[in-house]
């Protein structure tokens, strides 16, 4: 790609400009594609930290619509080779411009990790046929595999699900019947100081007080005796 072309797809109306590894650290290309304002897809095959610094900074400073693409140009590319860690490295050194994925394996696995990790935009190659002439076939998609690719991609995007660990309504049904509850593991008179030895975690009816707060059940009083097995209740604290 030079910059006489990136003018003729200007003029088509192009929705993104796609920068390929090979001119990502060409900053005379990578500022005058910049400069037309359109968003940018920007791989980082063959580059450096350093480099990907600079280009973001660039970049940056002309137009804020790009994301920027872990990628390893060699074709087709060997698991050990992808270095997936790197999305993680530039969601850290670049959190306001969306990171990507650009890969050359064989297969889906690698690709559909790499959402798993946050990649927000994926570049995949497309063939008719992997046995065709040329080392970008085998490194290639086919059509049923581009297919299944998308569908695991929005599989996990619905996996992916929210940052906040809470239990979930789906939940529910199982926690009923397995949710654990403290219990008296003996007799235990009213008006007595609970020990540890007195309280055991048990699936237990009625639901009781939760486990995983039994320490604060120590040295507290029931207002009430309570029989081996049943349920330490709310109610039954000595407030």
């Amino acid at each position: 790609m030079d910059e006489k072309a990136v003018d003729f797809l200007d003029e088509l109306g192009v929705p993104f400009f796609k920068v390929a590894s090979c001119d990502t650290n060409n900053m005379p290309y990578i500022e005058s594609t910049a400069r037309k304002g359109r968003p940018m897809v920007i791989s980082s095959g063959m580059q450096t930290m350093e480099t990907m610094r600079q280009v973001y900074n660039k970049v940056k400073s002309i137009n804020d619509k790009f994301c920027i693409l872990q990628c390893t140009s060699a074709y087709p590319l060997d698991p050990e080779d992808v270095h997936l860690n790197i999305i993680k490295e530039y969601q850290k050194e670049f959190p306001d411009i969306p990171i990507g994925y650009s890969g050359h394996e064989r297969g889906n696995a690698i690709t559909l990790a790499a959402v798993g990790m946050g990649a927000k935009v994926v570049e995949r190659h497309i063939t008719l046929d992997k046995t065709w002439k040329g080392n970008d076939h085998e490194a290639s998609l086919e059509p049923a595999e581009l297919k299944e690719l998308i569908a695991g991609i929005r599989v996990i995007e619905k996996a992916m699900g929210s940052t906040v660990k809470d239990m979930r309504a789906c939940e529910m049904s199982t926690f009923k019947k397995l949710g654990k509850s403290v219990v008296a593991a003996c007799d235990i008179p009213a008006d007595t100081p609970l020990t540890a030895e007195m309280l055991a975690v048990k699936v237990a009816e009625p639901r009781g007080f939760p486990p995983e707060r039994i320490y604060e059940l120590i040295g507290r009083k029931l207002n009430k005796s309570v029989e081996f097995d049943d349920s330490i209740l709310e109610i039954d604290l000595e407030i």
